[in-house]
């Protein structure tokens, strides 16, 4: 009985990639200068092309403050991960695993999300256009553990 939903599990995630294919190659390729083509119509006199950005804003843009966020979360996953291995010999491991696994599993998913998002929007140019790229990433990949679960479950 399970055969079934392999196959339809993988005929589904042959679709995912044929869409995801079809999306990568439509659209203008975006430019260093973030505009698809050319420059935006209202680039010469429009004030939207100022930024205006506030000390919060101006810090999230920094790529020191996001590597050193990253190693901050790979250390606190990695003391989760050695608490949880410990087997309750400095905490209880009921109380850990469960916190460990769903930060773990947050962040890899925005990870993956916000990467695919990012890749997808400077690409085409268009915030829609990295939503829906990052939600076919994210359901592709649901596709995929969904498969593995019924061949080894």
């Amino acid at each position: 009985m399970s055969e079934i939903y392999l196959v339809s599990t993988l005929l589904m995630g042959l679709i995912v990639l044929g869409a995801a294919a079809i999306i990568t190659r439509m659209g203008q390729r975006a430019t260093p200068s973030g505009h698809a083509g050319t420059r935006s119509g209202y680039a010469e006199w429009s004030p939207r092309t100022a930024t205006e950005e506030s000390r919060v804003v101006a810090i999230a843009k920094t790529p020191v403050v996001w590597a050193l966020g990253f190693v901050g979360t790979a250390v606190a996953l990695l003391a989760g991960a050695v608490l949880v291995v410990s087997e309750g010999e400095y905490v209880d491991s009921a109380l850990v695993e469960p916190i460990v696994f769903a930060v773990g599993g947050a962040a890899l998913i925005g990870y993956v999300f916000f990467g695919a998002y990012f890749a997808a929007r400077d690409r085409f140019g268009n915030t829609a256009m990295g939503v829906a790229f990052a939600a076919l990433t994210l359901g592709v990949l649901g596709l995929l553990a969904v498969a593995v679960l019924l061949v080894m479950g």
